[in-house]
């Protein structure tokens, strides 16, 4: 996992003008042991604090940022040679004392220090007239990343939202000041969820003048929208949830993909060249993404998603073999998806999406000689223009997962679209918003009500945000739990033999388990007391 920060002390990590962290021990070091005033003289060291905070938000959108909640959830299944990664969480065998749920913890509040040093020094900063555009766009940045922070603390760490008990319901440790000697009180959830929503209005203010346009590279009001809709899906605020989704969507300036028919070869597989929707995952191309976060080969890369595993000591292996019919494409992934993923919830043989999502081939555990043949993800492959390394393999390169995250796509905003307006009982625009969707993905649509209906909303989002982040909250917030994990393979044909898979993860997970809120680390707890006298309810 690419978090910067492994620590059994609280650590505040800060950006220098190069955005490499620095630490220091709030124990031994006074509160005002760095300079800041010296490192925000001009426009000039702003934009070196813009660029850091930029930076270090790109980061959060992948590896242990994502991989932890999802392999917590039902739609994935450790592979033999995962190396334990996240065990704990796959396992729902998740305690304080997790050093990963440690790292997580701090890599956010590290993140937070950058943001409220660029909040409390840029607006005392005196510019000219010329570069006070400039400077209400880094504090838009800084407001929405500081929004971004404490609301991925709350999905992880806060009791789920129910705007009737918010008040008594445990938030979040609010960060808004760059350096504090007091030991920090948890917030209430209404107090949590009002600081995010603050923060994500001034946001807006400032970035009001950013241009909006299909693959932004820059945040702008239309990425503050989003995640704004975002936040008020997870408050149960239905109808501001559908208020903002369908002004993104109305604006019209991230047109979903068009209608098409894939072409598959031979073997079945698309050319990624020629497939819009392998254009928009692999090549970071298209309409639809709100904000994409700028990436470059050399310097500026993101959090790697490490699902796909291409093996290249095995492909190579096989390829300098006699043995030509064993040569092909050999990966050893971290988790596969589950037959419920692939035989069920990618059922339609005209998904654009399962042809770029997943990908067939061959599979070893620690003997090259035994294999097996699955189904890997390989929709954080990486982008071509990325790689490293060519091959005659994989399409022509050694996947390393380097693309650029796509946080915020207006598909998302039909979902949102979708499930407000059907909780709010408006049935023929959730088919609208939800039709609209499947069509542009190759998928019939649907004239189920009800209930049903409610599936089919439920079924399109884990389709269309697979792997992305948001699984176990979504169950979280449909009070579903799971115990099915299935190996992939149809009933009564091939079964991918058990030998292939990480053996005792066998769950039942139901709706109140209390893991579905992850405990604070002890490491804060050891330090801050405050966190065991805090009277909030916890869920």
């Amino acid at each position: 996992m690419n978090i910067r920060m492994k620590t059994t002390k609280i650590y505040l990590c800060l950006l220098a003008f190069a955005a490499i962290f620095q630490s220091c021990n709030l124990d031994r070091e006074p509160a005002d042991f760095i300079g800041y005033d010296s490192s925000f003289r001009n426009m000039q060291d702003a934009a070196k604090w813009d660029n850091g905070v930029y930076s270090t938000l790109r980061g959060k959108f992948g590896g242990g940022y994502v991989l932890p909640q999802e392999v917590q959830a039902d739609m994935l299944n450790a592979h033999a040679s995962f190396n334990d990664l996240y065990s704990e969480f796959h396992g729902w065998k998740i305690l304080p004392e997790s050093e990963v749920l440690q790292e997580i913890y701090h890599s956010y509040y590290a993140a937070l220090i950058d943001v409220n040093v660029v909040l409390t020094k840029l607006p005392k900063l005196e510019v000219s007239e010329a570069e006070k555009a400039r400077k209400s766009q880094y504090l838009g940045d800084a407001y929405f990343a500081r929004a971004f922070y404490h609301f991925n603390l709350a999905l992880r760490w806060a009791a789920p939202y129910e705007a009737t008990t918010a008040e008594k319901d445990s938030g979040v440790v609010l960060s808004t000041e760059v350096v504090s000697v007091n030991k920090p009180h948890r917030a209430s959830n209404a107090q949590t969820y009002k600081q995010i929503l603050d923060d994500l209005q001034q946001a807006e203010t400032y970035l009001a003048a950013v241009e909006t346009k299909a693959g932004n590279t820059e945040i702008s009001a239309d990425a503050v929208r989003a995640l704004r809709a975002r936040v008020y899906l997870y408050m149960g605020d239905m109808k501001n949830a559908y208020q903002e989704a369908k002004q993104l969507i109305s604006k019209n300036t991230y047109p979903l993909i068009e209608p098409y028919y894939s072409n598959v070869n031979h073997e079945g597989k698309i050319n990624p060249q020629e497939d819009a929707f392998a254009q928009m995952w692999f090549y970071d191309k298209g309409t639809e993404q709100i904000w994409q976060p700028y990436v470059a080969k050399e310097n500026e890369v993101p959090t790697v998603t490490s699902l796909y595993g291409a093996d290249l000591s095995t492909t190579t292996y096989w390829d300098e073999s006699k043995e030509k019919n064993r040569r092909g494409d050999y990966n050893k992934p971290t988790y596969v998806p589950t037959r419920e993923v692939i035989n069920d919830l990618f059922s339609s043989q005209t998904d654009h999406r399962a042809l770029a999502l997943f990908e067939f081939v061959n599979t070893t555990v620690s003997d090259k000689e035994v294999s097996t043949q699955l189904y890997v993800v390989s929709k954080f492959k990486g982008n071509p223009n990325y790689a490293t390394l060519a091959s005659t393999h994989w399409g022509g390169y050694v996947p390393n997962g380097n693309q650029a995250p796509k946080p915020f796509r207006i598909a998302e905003q039909y979902l949102i679209a979708a499930e407000a307006a059907y909780m709010l009982g408006n049935e023929p625009e959730a088919q609208n918003y939800l039709n609209t969707l499947r069509t542009s993905r190759g998928v019939p649509t649907t004239e189920e009500t009800g209930e049903a209906l409610f599936k089919e909303i439920k079924d399109e989002r884990a389709r269309e945000l697979a792997f992305e982040g948001f699984r176990l909250w979504d169950l979280r917030r449909w009070k579903q739990g799971f115990s099915k994990r299935s190996f992939q393979g149809a009933e009564g044909y091939y079964q991918v033999p058990a030998a292939f898979y990480a053996q005792g993860f066998n769950v039942n997970i139901q709706p109140d388990n209390s893991l579905f809120v992850w405990p604070i680390p002890k490491n804060e707890r050891d330090i801050n007391d405050n966190f065991n006298k805090d009277q909030f309810r916890k869920k």
